[in-house]
């Protein structure tokens, strides 16, 4: 699934298969080396850029950069930028909190997404200078979480509800797409990374490493090996 962003002479093609961004044919993703997708890019410029189909700052921010579109300057902010390596971040008010309670496409189907990506784009390119939000705590870490089961006593959390991910010492958070493994916690790093070499190895699967956290795509195998399903979450889901 693709649509395109047109803005000036410049453009945004969002495409549901891609994750992170794509400049003349170069990927960039924020893989095992934790370095960013903000760092990785700094410097490239272009007129089209192929993007993950998400309004994700992690993505969507170094794109405009690439393309040279304007957006306020609280975006370039180190401790904002480097909140995709440090879940704490969270845990305070963030006017980062507040557009992502405004434009979050988290819990939303591809096909859902196109409407609130086109208005946080607008958002993002029409207030250059300033940043009209307020300072707030993101509204899904108010719900309720739950808890699907444990595998080798970390507890596995639906991340389609609550946000157990950014409350939770240690977790693994089975999403629409992914399985993250996690901690905002430094002293708890090693057990993630020990955690995520071991099923990369029962599985096959290959996984990116961030601080703190790895990130593994969803699949049944996996699922399995941990002890769950999809038919299981899906009962959760209606319960």
């Amino acid at each position: 699934m693709r649509f395109e962003i047109d803005l000036g002479p410049k453009r945004l093609i969002f495409d549901s298969d891609l994750h992170g961004l794509r400049i003349n044919g170069v990927e960039y993703l924020s893989g095992r080396d934790g370095i960013l997708i903000y760092d990785k890019t700094r410097g490239v410029t272009t007129d089209v850029v192929e993007l993950q189909m998400s309004t994700n700052t992690s993505a969507l921010i170094p794109s405009l950069r690439a393309l040279g579109i304007r957006y306020a300057p609280y975006f370039d902010e180190r401790p904002v930028v480097e909140s995709q390596n440090d879940i704490t971040f969270y845990w305070k008010p963030s006017k980062l909190a507040a557009f992502y309670n405004r434009y979050s496409t988290d819990e939303l189907d591809y096909d859902e997404r196109e409407p609130v990506i086109r208005k946080a784009v607008d958002f993002l390119a029409s207030d250059a200078e300033t940043l009209p939000l307020p300072e707030e705590l993101l509204t899904r870490m108010s719900e309720p979480s739950t808890l699907l089961g444990f595998y080798e006593g970390f507890p596995i959390f639906d991340g389609s509800t609550g946000f157990a991910r950014l409350q939770s010492r240690l977790g693994i958070h089975v999403d629409t797409e992914t399985v993250m493994i996690s901690t905002p916690l430094d002293k708890y790093e090693a057990d993630v990374y020990e955690l995520a070499e071991k099923l990369g190895n029962e599985t096959g699967q290959e996984y990116s490493k961030k601080k703190n956290r790895v990130m593994f795509l969803k699949d049944e195998k996996l699922l399995t090996t941990l002890g769950i399903s999809m038919e299981n979450k899906q009962r959760h889901n209606k319960s």
